[in-house]
């Protein structure tokens, strides 16, 4: 039977029954999805050598025959122990597997096969776990192997091998890049970048497919930029002339003098919202630098003309701190809190339908809650749009959003993860930029320490007298559950520990992402009041809980974080005019890692450590830990730099010279399939 891309997956070998829905639980339901559902690393099994030739440590593939095998339990322990012995012509070794007795059946002696793994001579000369295959397959050995993200029943060999018999669909691919740019950038062919993707015939042409995926994604984001851009341009919103009285009132009111940065942002945001053109703003600040106080003002400008507006965070504990931080700075306003474990009407709990009503009535008309808030059809029409943490929310939703009525509402995006202002307008290239650059007068830079094994039990000391002296401390972890894997402590574990040692005899209480949000909440209000001393916790904190007296910021297994997220987590401290410090705790300490930790410590800065993030990562591995891509990108990273200006250049001029696409109606079609994924009614 031939396989076609709109074939179903159930057609392909091996998948059938709970691998099915396995499957499309992963959004996977024919052969065009199997073919995108692309590795997230690679495994290099492409080094083919004698048995004789392996060294302890070598990772390779052997080619052998099984000359003997047998399962045996292992003592006092629910394990079976598989040995199989290989040969070839120049020497023999052992191969072990735990808890697959089955592969007596499949591995017999006398079997010819290929086996793949790293040699380990700790216990005897031996391959432990390795994957093996029948000579002469090169699916899962002899060559650079993909790994993909796993579900349910999915095993590997499975996956892998339903993707290699998709992989004759892939000449079906319809290429909607222009032909003149895959020539002039000597890119791969779409069908050819697939087919190398899932099983690359070297490390150059795995980094060409992987070059050809991040050109698309950019390419495809400067165009959709683009036409979000031309879109607006073409929408009508309410205007809000300039009213400095209102301005000026809020400012005095505050216990604090705003910056000149604040000042700027916020000019800046009410003079765009003067236009009956939608606004569409990306505050941009470091941790710390004001940015709420600025979409405050913001929003007090439009309630005081009439208007409407919603603050939307990505979590429930960010909303509540919101929701508390807005009631302070716009009191004579009614604001309402919406969020799954929580709703309020300023200090009164209230019921879905009289939120609502509330609402529809006009009596509120300022709400704060998580994304989920603007799905609520009750809104309705709206003047002002605020989305916090917006590396969160896509130029596809920011175009729903745009979409969502008539008059369409303005939009101001805020985001404390600081990219290189030389990439800022490319990455958002939808979006008006204001940068927020210097924190409020006052505020003391955090120390930061990099703690050796030897300093550390005089660091809990220091952080045991800081909570005598009457701070808190925040303690993270990488895990939230204990795993061998990563040699880091978890949650669990590191609190465990430090009550029965370092932090012995004080308030210590857990966060984590498991816990339901109003368990989250109930900890995060304990601490808020003083009644807990410690916070062990996961990133959980990283973004949007702001405890003044938290004076300290403990981050275990640091090396496992990236610097900008290590920055968002220093940034839980130094909120108040009280010395703050960071101490940074590594469990395995590479040259890299150091190198990234010791920039921490230098600098307090952001977006120094943004450009410091980006010389670090060069051009990234491909064989190494999955990639995190920077907003609305699956591929591209931070190191793309040069890449991403090169399409933004050939976006501008394929416009230029056809602003409509119609002699690219690939390329207009593959636009609007991308501004389609998302809908907001």
């Amino acid at each position: 039977m031939a396989i076609h891309l709109s074939s179903s997956i159930s057609e392909l070998p091996g998948i059938g029954g709970k691998a099915l829905l396995d499957l499309k639980g992963l959004g996977v339901a024919n052969v065009r999805d199997i073919l995108f559902y692309v590795p997230y690393r690679y495994d290099d099994f492409s080094i083919e050598k004698a048995i004789a030739d392996l060294k302890s440590g070598d990772t390779a593939t052997i080619h052998a025959r099984v000359r003997e095998i047998k399962t045996r339990p292992l003592k006092n322990r629910k394990l079976k122990i598989t040995e199989a012995f290989v040969e070839d012509d120049s020497g023999e070794m052992k191969l072990v597997w735990f808890n697959q007795p089955f592969l007596e059946k499949t591995l017999r002696p006398g079997t010819r096969i290929s086996v793949a793994g790293v040699v380990d001579t700790k216990f005897g000369f031996q391959m432990t776990s390795p994957v093996h295959e029948p000579f002469g397959q090169r699916v899962h050995t002899g060559r650079i192997v993909p790994v993909y993200g796993l579900s349910g029943s999915l095993t590997m060999r499975r996956l892998r091998g339903a993707i290699s018999s998709a992989m004759p669909a892939a000449v079906e691919l319809v290429d909607w890049m222009p032909l003149h740019l895959i020539e002039s950038l000597k890119l791969l062919r779409l069908d050819e970048t697939i087919g190398q993707i899932h099983f690359p015939d070297s490390r150059e042409t795995l980094e060409r497919a992987v070059a050809r995926l991040k050109f698309n994604e950019l390419f495809l984001h400067q165009l959709m930029f683009a036409e979000v851009r031309k879109d607006r341009q073409k929408k009508v919103a309410k205007a809000f002339p300039v009213n400095e009285e209102i301005l000026k009132t809020f400012t005095k009111k505050l216990p604090f003098i705003l910056t000149a940065s604040q000042k700027k942002a916020a000019w800046e945001i009410v003079q765009d919202m003067a236009e009956n053109q939608p606004m569409n703003r990306l505050l941009e600040g470091d941790v710390g630098s004001g940015k709420t106080v600025v979409a405050a003002m913001a929003v007090a400008h439009v309630l005081a003309a009439g208007g409407r507006a919603v603050y939307m965070a990505p979590t429930e504990l960010l909303a509540r701190q919101q929701y508390e931080a807005m009631r302070l700075m716009l009191s004579q306003a009614v604001v309402g809190l919406l969020s799954s474990s929580q709703i309020k009407l300023g200090e009164a709990d209230v019921s879905r339908s009289d939120f609502l009503q509330s609402w529809v009535s006009g009596e509120m008309v300022f709400a704060v809650g998580t994304h989920a808030l603007i799905h609520e059809e009750s809104i309705g029409q709206l003047d002002l749009v605020v989305i916090d943490e917006q590396h969160r929310f896509g130029v596809e939703q920011r175009h729903a959003l745009l979409g969502r009525s008539d008059p369409a509402p303005h939009l101001l995006s805020m985001t404390a993860t600081p990219i290189p202002r030389s990439l800022a307008l490319t990455v958002y290239g939808d979006l008006d930029l204001s940068i927020i650059h210097e924190m409020p007068k006052g505020r003391k830079p955090v120390a930061t320490k990099l703690v050796h094994e030897s300093e550390r039990s005089g660091m809990w000391n220091h952080v045991r007298g800081q909570i005598i002296d009457g701070n808190q401390v925040f303690v993270v972890a990488p895990l939230i559950d204990p795993s061998d894997q990563y040699g880091s402590k978890s949650v669990k574990e590191l609190a465990t520990e430090l009550k029965k040692k370092e932090l012995k005899g004080l308030r210590v209480e857990m966060l984590h992402g498991k816990q339901k949000p109003n368990e989250k909440q109930d900890v995060i209000e304990r601490f808020r009041l003083g009644k807990t001393d410690v916070i062990v916790s996961t990133t959980v904190v990283e973004v949007g809980v702001d405890i003044p007296a938290a004076t300290v910021m403990v981050i275990t297994g640091a090396e496992r974080f990236g610097l900008a997220q290590l920055h968002q987590l220093r940034g839980r401290v130094g909120r108040s005019d009280v010395q703050s410090y960071c101490y940074l705790l590594a469990d395995n300490l590479s040259v890299r890692a150091q190198e990234r930790l010791r920039a921490l410590e230098k600098s307090t800065n952001g977006f120094e450590l943004a450009e410091k993030d980006l010389a670090l990562r060069g051009a990234g591995n491909v064989f190494g830990s999955a990639q995190s891509g920077f907003p609305d990108f699956q591929f591209a990273t931070p190191a793309d730099a040069e890449l991403m200006k090169k399409a933004r250049d050939l976006a501008a001029e394929l416009l230029a010279t056809d602003p409509t696409l119609q002699e690219y109606p690939l390329v207009r079609e593959r636009i609007e399939q991308a501004l389609d994924q998302v809908h907001l009614e």
